[in-house]
């Protein structure tokens, strides 16, 4: 079965500046795939190779917060970092796993690496 996973191209990001992170959050009112509580959230970028270049997990403190588990209002931010990626176009992904044993990717999309642009 198809599934329809949202596709966003994330807000460009310079090498050796801060990146802002992102969000993510869902809120249902009835009975969804969101009823079991959130357990722990996975971001992954990879280059056009397929290579993973950077993981990040809620299992690591600073990488990413659980800011609400509870059933129907998952809500996660990918914390702030320093981008050390090279320039360049990468994809990624957002992944859930939630109490029940349930993974899935929440969202997908690309993210662009500009060069540094730091004054000499």
């Amino acid at each position: 079965m198809k599934r329809d996973i949202p596709t966003i191209e994330l807000p460009h990001a310079y090498k050796d500046e801060t990146w802002d992170g992102l969000t993510w959050e869902i809120v249902s009112t009835d009975s969804t795939e969101f009823d079991a509580t959130l357990t722990s959230a996975k971001f992954q970028i990879k280059d056009t190779t397929g290579a993973k270049v950077l993981t990040l997990s809620s299992a690591v403190a600073g990488e990413i917060t659980i800011n609400n588990a509870a059933a129907r209002q998952w809500s996660v931010t990918i914390e702030q970092r320093l981008m050390t990626l090279d320039a360049g176009i990468y994809s990624w992904a957002l992944e859930t796993t939630d109490a029940d044993g349930v993974v899935k990717t929440r969202m997908i999309g690309t993210l662009i690496v500009n060069a540094d642009t730091t004054l000499a």
